[in-house]
């Protein structure tokens, strides 16, 4: 939790920034970018992890990231800062974190549905626009299937839980007759 916290305050240090210096498409871009490396790669991800991998050895990776053009000077800066503060570790969370506020800037969301089947084209459209007019957000979807919800949809749009599934009702006729 208390990583959490950090992390949303560099996050959101890392955001005014890029978004004064007019770099935060950028920024976001390379932190997709160094955070797909994190994702692929476990030697990287020790690295970044690791505390008993020293500073020298991590401003050497950033370096390295830096001069093949993966990071430009400003992200360079801000993960300079994060190494000699010993947060590297929270790389992931800060990226999660930035694009999570840039969505919210720009009146997007991001929706978890869930499903007990895989939805078709014409499906995905018509759920977009009723989450669209519901959030008041331009929702992007990410399906999930899971046949243990029966039928239905169970839709997770930022801290809001929308039920619509044979498992939730059911459940809600269970507990009127407890």
């Amino acid at each position: 939790m208390k990583e959490n916290i950090v992390a949303a305050r560099y996050a959101e240090a890392l955001f005014q920034e890029a978004q004064a210096e007019k770099k935060l498409d950028q920024v976001i871009a390379q932190l997709t970018g160094v955070t797909a490396a994190y994702d692929q790669s476990d030697d990287f991800k020790t690295l970044i992890k690791s505390p008993l991998i020293s500073k020298g050895e991590k401003q050497a990776v950033i370096d390295v990231l830096k001069s093949k053009g993966i990071i430009d000077e400003f992200l360079y800066k801000f993960l300079q800062l994060l190494v000699s503060k010993n947060r590297l570790s929270l790389l992931e969370l800060i990226s999660a974190e930035v694009k999570a506020m840039d969505r919210k800037a720009k009146g997007e969301a991001e929706a978890v549905v869930t499903v007990a089947a895989a939805m078709d084209d014409a499906s995905k459209a018509t759920l977009k626009a009723v989450l669209d007019k519901i959030t008041g957000k331009k929702v992007t979807l990410s399906e999930k299937v899971d046949p243990s919800i029966l039928g239905g949809v169970v839709a997770q749009v930022d801290s809001s839980l929308y039920d619509a599934s044979v498992r939730g009702q059911l459940n809600k006729i269970k507990e009127q007759l407890v």
